[in-house]
């Protein structure tokens, strides 16, 4: 399982790399600059699913919870589409779950992995978006139709799911961890660290440290990393920081 996550993620970064320079007005990999609009476009591609769907939600565009795209997803859900949602330990810590707890049939549809992966909406394994960056100057997203990376993002999405416990499961579990990385990034940003030299002290990636970032932002609530020293400094955390 561990290899065939490596090789997904190797082959959909070397693909994302090709083409994350260019704008293509045409073809199997649209490139666009995720904006105001772009939640509405991912609705109209879900509402487009005919068998299933795949989601995964690693950091969002914004922070408030978009009804409008929930509401599609559990309507999926009720009319017998297979509907498969992903999100990251911090995302989730953000969605209504005494709600969720409401719709058993769509909460038994999300897990939870703190795998490192990208914003992700697959449909019929026909055509799919991939978007991120968030939190940095230049957020990038794709329409993606050509079937070969179509088939590594599913089989890399599908991958990740199948091993990750269920929202359920996730939240009996206590994540140390995760809080003592939490502490450690953002030593690191009040520190002003630029992030290459705060992944080398973190022993991560720049990838997995934009991404440990970006949670913190889902989880204060705040959208940019300005905003992430005020909320700190408000909730307390930066004086846990100097006791640590």
């Amino acid at each position: 399982m561990g290899s065939l996550l490596a090789e997904s993620r190797r082959l959909l970064d070397q693909a994302i790399a090709e083409h994350r320079g260019v704008r293509h007005e045409a073809g199997d990999v649209v490139r666009l600059r995720p904006d105001m609009g772009w939640e509405h476009n991912l609705q109209q591609l879900l509402e487009r699913a005919r068998k299933e769907a795949m989601l995964t939600v690693a950091s969002p565009l914004r922070i408030q919870q978009y009804k409008p795209g929930r509401q599609t997803v559990a309507d999926m859900v009720t009319t017998g589409k297979e509907v498969r949602l992903l999100y990251t330990p911090c995302y989730a810590e953000t969605r209504d779950y005494e709600s969720l707890q409401r719709q058993p049939e769509l909460c038994d549809r999300i897990r939870v992995s703190d795998a490192d992966f990208h914003n992700m909406v697959i449909i019929d394994r026909q055509v799919a978006a991939v978007w991120g960056g968030t939190g940095e100057q230049r957020p990038y997203g794709f329409v993606i139709s050509n079937p070969e990376l179509l088939r590594v993002l599913h089989q890399f999405a599908m991958a990740l799911w199948a091993s990750a416990p269920q929202l359920s499961r996730h939240r009996t579990l206590s994540q140390p961890e995760s809080d003592q990385m939490t502490l450690a990034v953002l030593r690191a940003l009040d520190l002003g660290l630029k992030d290459e030299l705060a992944a080398r002290r973190l022993a991560v990636s720049l990838r997995t440290y934009r991404r440990y970032v970006a949670d913190i932002m889902v989880r204060l609530g705040v959208t940019t990393r300005f905003q992430v020293g005020a909320r700190a400094a408000e909730l307390g955390l930066l004086k846990a920081l100097s006791e640590h």
